[in-house]
């Protein structure tokens, strides 16, 4: 088991326990990835995001990297064995809080926060802000976010020979609904 799982497990297992602190979650949360370059377009879809929120900020997503599916079984092949190296680095996850939630009202509107931590990929870690946009729906939170990764920033080689058909910084983006846990 890696450390962002082992956090990502500690932090879940640990919040239940923490006085009057209302937590919502989700483990159908979407990521959507997208690569775009003059030669081809890549998009992929994830619906297994598991994420928690706690009502003081606190934030954690992990996402299965075999999970991605991909219009053609090849590009999906090797994502997983060449780039992600899915089998050695199962997860991507992120771990911190989310600025100026407290002050994001249960009133149904949209408000502007960032989420600050650290975005683990392919064993690499990088601090983040990451802007991102929470609704109340009445009974939870709709999070959104749409934030760049650029391969290279997680020590992802990307051969010369596919390299003009793979953008430098990769459009990803994060929708889930979470509720009451």
């Amino acid at each position: 088991m890696n450390k962002s799982t082992l956090l990502l497990a500690a932090l879940m297992c640990s919040l239940p326990f923490a006085s009057n602190a209302q937590q919502y979650m989700t483990r159908e949360g979407h990521v959507r990835f997208f690569s775009t370059t003059p030669i081809e377009d890549i998009e992929a879809h994830n619906q297994q995001m598991t994420a928690l929120l706690q009502v003081d900020g606190a934030f954690a997503f992990r996402v299965p990297v075999l999970g991605f599916r991909f219009e053609k079984a090849l590009m999906e092949e090797h994502f997983n064995e060449n780039y992600l190296e899915s089998h050695t680095y199962p997860n991507g996850s992120f771990e911190g809080s989310v600025a100026g939630f407290r002050a994001a009202l249960q009133d149904g509107e949209q408000h502007d926060v960032v989420a600050k931590g650290s975005l683990t990929i392919h064993g690499v870690v990088q601090e983040r802000e990451i802007p991102s946009k929470v609704q109340w729906n009445g009974t939870g939170w709709d999070i959104e976010s749409v934030f760049e990764v650029a391969p290279a920033d997680h020590d992802i080689a990307i051969p010369k020979v596919v390299r003009n058909k793979i953008a430098s910084s990769i459009e990803v983006t994060i929708t889930a609904t979470l509720i009451p846990r």
